[in-house]
């Protein structure tokens, strides 16, 4: 049962007893609840935009470990010759320049290889094993997405 189940069911069980009560539990379910705060069955996750410090150790780079590093690892072949394996590697580039723009998230390229329509090439990273008209399994999430995209606004720190 997710905290939101939970509320609905203290809500109603609370009802049952007492009409008194029921104003109590919604004003505390409703303080607890903020919009872009808690996600919906994932738990209470910290929206991006929202988080005052992206870190690259603790936030970004497990992401990158995790969805980037099976193809650019730095003992890997890829053509872009991009190689994520530290953040001095990340900034040093690829074939394609830089892939970070410090302070600029939506113009640095390691975003949009990670969005629907990238500028060049295919949407990153690659997933081999889907099947044409099947979802990739390999995406990042929006909120992954953000996360990165937050912690190059804040400057891409090697924090």
């Amino acid at each position: 049962m997710n905290f939101f189940s939970s509320c609905i069911f203290i809500f109603r069980k609370d009802r049952m007893k007492n009409a008194g009560h029921v104003v109590s539990l919604t004003v505390v379910c409703g303080l607890l609840i903020v919009p872009g705060l808690v996600t919906p069955g994932r738990g209470p996750e910290v929206n991006a935009q929202m988080k005052a410090d992206v870190s690259y150790m603790a936030d970004v780079f497990p992401l990158v470990k995790k969805k980037c590093l099976p193809c650019h690892a730095e003992d890997n072949y890829n053509p872009s010759g991009l190689v994520l394996d530290s953040y001095e590697t990340m900034m040093a580039g690829g074939e394609h320049g830089v892939p970070v723009q410090e302070g600029k998230g939506s113009e640095s390229l390691l975003v949009q290889k990670l969005l629907d329509k990238p500028p060049f090439g295919d949407r990153m990273p690659l997933d081999m094993k889907k099947k044409k008209g099947e979802p990739s399994k390999k995406r990042l999430t929006d909120e992954e997405i953000r996360l990165i995209t937050a912690w190059i606004d804040q400057g891409a720190q090697d924090n």
